[in-house]
C-alpha cells in the first residue's frame, strides 16, 4: 500500500487552505491555496494527499490490509500495474487529465477487473470537476479492492477542497448558480465535511426549495456520524464535528416540520432536548410532530405539562397557543391564550386569539365574556363583532345577537389585518380601514394605546380620512418605544 502522511487542524467552516501532496514515488501536483481575501466563508481543510497510481505492481504482502483506524479490509482483487496504468499516472502527474481518462478507459477495457483502472478513472474525472463519474468509478474500484478506501479518501478529500474553494470564490463574486454547482460536486465527491452540505441548504432554503434543502442537512449528518478511515480524529476535531451535528440538527427540524417530515423530525426534535429539556418551542415542536403521527394522547400530555407551567412568557404562550390551534387543538390553544391574556390584560391580538380560539371550539358560554372584553379593545373589528352575535345566537339570545349585528351595521368604518410588529426605533401597527358608515373623505381620529411588560408606554392619534363604504385603504401608526402590546378606541 502507498503510505501517507498528513497534518491536522480542526475543521471549521472558513477559508479552505489545500496542501501539497507527496506520495512515496514523488511529489504530484497539487490544488493550488484560494487567496484568504478572495473567499467569504472560512474553512480548513489541512493534509489533504494525492495519490496517482503509486501501485507499480502486486502491492499487498500476506494478510489482511488494517487501516490506521482499525479497518480490517477483505482481500478482493488488488491493484497491478498495466502500461495503460503507467502511462495513465505519467498523464496525471504533467496536468494532462483528458489524457490520462483515455487511458484509464483503455485500461478498463482490456483489463475490467482490474481496479487501478477505476481508481485513475475517478481521479482524472475529479481532476475534470466532474464529480458524479468519479464518484462512480472510485466506488467501483473498492469494490473490486476494498483497502482501495486507503488511497480514495485522500483523493475525495482534495476534491472536496478544490470544489468547495472555486464555490466559495464564485460565491464571493455573485455567481450564485455556479457555486451551488461546485459545491453539489463537493457534497458527491466526500461526505466526511459538512460546509458544503450547509451552504447548498442555506442556499436551497433561500429559494423555497425546502424538501432538498432538508435532504442536504440530512446528508451532511450522515458524514458526520462517519469517520475517515486514513486516520483517527483528534479530540478537538470531535468536539467541533459534534457542535456541527448540533448546528445541523437545529436549522433542520425547522425543515422537516415545515414539509411535513414529522416522523423524519422527531427522533432529531428528541437529540436537541436531551441538551436543552427545558426547551419551550422544542416541546411545542415535538407535540407537533407527535400529534401529526396520530399519537394524539402522547401530544396532549407535553402539552398539558407545558400548560401547567407556570413560568412560561408571554411569547411563549402565544406560540403555544398558536401551535395548539394550527393543530386543531382549539380547547388547549384557548387555554394558552386565556393565561396569555391575563399576562396582557390590554392585548388586542391576546383578546382577539382567545376568542377565535373558542369559537372554533365552540365554547359558546365562554365566548360571550370574552367577545365583551374583544369589544373593549377592538372596537371597530367587523370579525369581533360577528363572533359576539355568533355566540349569542348558539345560546338562544336572539335579540342580543340582533343588538350585535344592529352595532356592526352602524359602525363609523372597520379596521382590519392589524399586525403588532418591530419597527426602527420602536413599533408600528399595520392595518386596513374599509370604508362603511361615513361619508368619504370625512375625517376622524383613533388612539392606539401601547403596553410593555410594566404597564402602559403611551398613546398615538392616528388622524384619517374615511375611503368609500366598501372601500379599503392601508394604514401605519409608529410609536417611538419598543411595545409587546396595544388596544385602540374611536375618538369622538
Amino acid at each position: 500500500m502507498c503510505r501517507w502522511r498528513s497534518s491536522s487542524a480542526s475543521p471549521i467552516r472558513g477559508e479552505v487552505v489545500l496542501t501539497s501532496a507527496v506520495t512515496q514515488e514523488g511529489q504530484v501536483p497539487a490544488w493550488e491555496p484560494v487567496p484568504r481575501e478572495r473567499l467569504r466563508t472560512r474553512a480548513v481543510l489541512v493534509g489533504m494527499l494525492v495519490f496517482a497510481g503509486c501501485v507499480p505492481g502486486p502491492r499487498e504482502p500476506p494478510g489482511p490490509v488494517v487501516s490506521p483506524t482499525g479497518i480490517v479490509y477483505e482481500l478482493g482483487t488488488p491493484p497491478t500495474s498495466t502500461r495503460y496504468s503507467q502511462t495513465a499516472t505519467l498523464y496525471l502527474r504533467s496536468d494532462q487529465p483528458e489524457r490520462a481518462l483515455d487511458l484509464a478507459r483503455e485500461g478498463l477495457e482490456a483489463d475490467p477487473e482490474n481496479p487501478i483502472h477505476y481508481f485513475l478513472a475517478g481521479i482524472a474525472f475529479s481532476r475534470l470537476h466532474q464529480y458524479a463519474e468519479a464518484d462512480e468509478h472510485f466506488r467501483r474500484a473498492e469494490a473490486i479492492y476494498p483497502a482501495y478506501q486507503l488511497d480514495i479518501e485522500p483523493e475525495r478529500e482534495a476534491a472536496w477542497g478544490e470544489a468547495f474553494n472555486r464555490g466559495a470564490e464564485a460565491y464571493a463574486e455573485g455567481r450564485v448558480e455556479e457555486a451551488m454547482e461546485a459545491w453539489e460536486g463537493a457534497a458527491r465527491i466526500f461526505d466526511l465535511r459538512s460546509e458544503a452540505h450547509r451552504n447548498l441548504a442555506m442556499l436551497l432554503t433561500e429559494e423555497g426549495r425546502y424538501e432538498e434543502a432538508a435532504d442536504r442537512y440530512q446528508e451532511a449528518l450522515a458524514g458526520l456520524q462517519s469517520r475517515p478511515a486514513t486516520r483517527v480524529l483528534e479530540e478537538e476535531e470531535l468536539e467541533v464535528r459534534q457542535e456541527n451535528r448540533w448546528s445541523l440538527e437545529e436549522a433542520m427540524s425547522g425543515l422537516l416540520l415545515l414539509t411535513d417530515r414529522f416522523e423524519e423530525a422527531e427522533p432529531i426534535l428528541r437529540s436537541q432536548l436531551e441538551r436543552d429539556p427545558d426547551n419551550v418551542e422544542l416541546r411545542q415542536n415535538l407535540a407537533s410532530a407527535v400529534a401529526q403521527q396520530g399519537r394524539r394522547e402522547e401530544a396532549q400530555r407535553i402539552y398539558d405539562e407545558l400548560l401547567s407551567e407556570s413560568e412560561l412568557e408571554a411569547t411563549e404562550l402565544q406560540n403555544l397557543g398558536i401551535a395548539l390551534f394550527r393543530s386543531g387543538d382549539y380547547a388547549l390553544a384557548a387555554e394558552a391564550f386565556e393565561q396569555l391574556t391575563r399576562a396582557r390584560p390590554h392585548s388586542r391580538d391576546a383578546w382577539f386569539n382567545y376568542a377565535n380560539a373558542l369559537f372554533a371550539a365552540e365554547a359558546w358560554e365562554a365566548l360571550v365574556p370574552v367577545g365583551d372584553r374583544l369589544l373593549e379593545v377592538d372596537p371597530l373589528s367587523e370579525n369581533a363583532s360577528l363572533i359576539w352575535a355568533r355566540a349569542h345566537l348558539e345560546l338562544g339570545d336572539e335579540d342580543a345577537a340582533v343588538r350585535g349585528l344592529e352595532r356592526l351595521e352602524a359602525a363609523p368604518i372597520y379596521l382590519e389585518g392589524l399586525i403588532l410588529r418591530p419597527a426602527p426605533g420602536g413599533t408600528s401597527i399595520d392595518g386596513r380601514i374599509v370604508g362603511n358608515g361615513l361619508e368619504a373623505d370625512e375625517s376622524f381620529r383613533i388612539r392606539f394605546h401601547f403596553y410593555g411588560d410594566e404597564g402602559e408606554l403611551g398613546a398615538e392619534v392616528l388622524r384619517v380620512q374615511a375611503p368609500p363604504p366598501g372601500e379599503s385603504t392601508p394604514f401605519e401608526v409608529l410609536f417611538e418605544a419598543r411595545a409587546t402590546s396595544y388596544r385602540y378606541e374611536l375618538v369622538e
